[in-house]
């Protein structure tokens, strides 16, 4: 509760001002308790929270607020448009259960209340955005700590879901505003992975660091493309705003499909100047993994024959890398990954039209399966990951 909150932040004060020695832990429950909230005074409190320890660090080093304290600024943001997300579907419900006699009377008051709503879940993202940029690269450059780089991937994480949640939000009310609308919020997403530009261009020296940004860039990736397919989502559920979408026939994913093709060249691209038998940690294998599942979840909406070329050179994108994976795994847990080729043999059957060339696509998917399938002898099964043939073939079967 509010009451409960403000006393924790009472005895934090106390420990400020005590004489006896405070640790920097003392003062992590009071940060995580303002961030979750979704107060909207919540980001300036942890702010200032922040402040008041730099303030302090001065002469006492050990209080200098880390990354964690850092990151809880993004999340506070991202969680003040939580909770006017639920006050919105909340005045959603009530305002359907209104008296028609009522309702133009709630909806005039109603408006304005809602426009206030929606900016301030675009200036949540938008601090989002400028904390991201202050913290990243000058942080992560100065430190090689494993729990900073984790930190890193929730700033990332929060921002990017900032942006997503601004863009939907004005699919349920729309403005009159190029800054609140959804292309706005999109767009403003895709230029936060153009934040890596820099890092994947440059050689690491250390094999860690390299490993963790590899997690980082991946996991960002992966929550752009999850972000992007929310949003279609939305937009199917919407009957206006999917009659405008029929339009063109086109996705918002699809739309920014260029930028998706790049993201997975880019990931990959590093992946492999980095290598290492180091990215073959259940981790790193589950980002990649996830990383694909997300662009092929994007993919299944496509419908126009046109575009069918683009789904089918991701697919082909996706299965050289994984081919070069398990050419370079020497050992390892293996991942079960038959859920990849399985939709992409589903994405086969609905985007591919033509009978003879859909036959092709499957053929290809199978061969490029087959050297991930259980084998009777142990060491002529691959040490990277599996794919379940039956599961396989079933799918193949629905496609054609």
């Amino acid at each position: 509760t509010k009451e409960g909150l403000l006393t924790a932040e009472e005895w934090a004060k106390r420990a400020v001002t005590s004489s006896s020695p405070t640790r920097l832990k003392t003062f992590h429950p009071i940060i995580a308790a303002w961030a979750l909230s979704q107060f909207e005074r919540a980001p300036h409190r942890v702010t200032e929270w922040n402040r008041q320890l730099v303030a302090m660090s001065a002469s006492k080093p050990h209080l200098k607020p880390d990354l964690n304290f850092l990151s809880a600024q993004i999340i506070a943001w991202k969680n003040v448009q939580a909770g006017i997300m639920t006050r919105l579907g909340e005045r959603k419900e009530l305002s359907s259960s209104e008296d028609d006699l009522t309702s133009e009377t709630v909806d005039s008051d109603d408006e304005s209340k809602i426009r206030r709503d929606v900016e301030t879940i675009f200036a949540s993202a938008q601090s989002c955005k400028q904390l991201l940029e202050k913290f990243y690269p000058n942080e992560l450059n100065s430190t090689q700590d494993t729990n900073a780089l984790k930190a890193f991937t929730s700033m990332f994480t929060h921002t990017i879901q900032a942006w997503g949640c601004a863009s939907r939000v004005t699919l349920l009310y729309p403005t009159s505003s190029v800054l609140l609308d959804t292309s706005h919020g999109v767009d403003e997403m895709l230029k936060i992975a153009r934040l890596f530009d820099d890092k994947l261009g440059a050689d690491e020296s250390e094999e860690e660091h390299a490993q963790h940004m590899l997690r980082l860039v991946g996991t960002s990736y992966a929550e752009i493309a999850s972000q992007l397919y929310q949003i279609d989502s939305d937009v199917d559920s919407d009957a206006e705003t999917r009659y405008e979408s029929s339009i063109s026939g086109r996705t918002i994913f699809l739309e920014k499909f260029s930028h998706i093709e790049r993201m997975l060249r880019d990931y990959d691209f590093y992946s492999r100047k980095q290598f290492s038998q180091g990215m073959f940690t259940p981790e790193s294998k589950s980002v990649r993994h996830r990383l694909y599942k997300e662009v092929l979840q994007g993919c299944a909406g496509v419908t126009l024959p046109a575009d069918c070329g683009h789904v089918v050179r991701v697919c082909k994108l996706i299965m050289d890398n994984l081919s070069w994976q398990e050419e370079q795994c020497q050992d390892g847990v293996q991942e079960d990954i038959t859920e990849i080729f399985v939709d992409m043999a589903l994405l086969a059957g609905t985007v591919v039209k033509v009978p003879d060339e859909r036959m092709y696509v499957l053929t290809a998917i199978h061969n490029n399966a087959s050297r991930f399938f259980k084998r009777k002898k142990s060491f002529e099964t691959s040490s990277y990951a599996t794919v379940d043939r039956a599961a396989l073939v079933g799918a193949m079967r629905m496609a054609m």
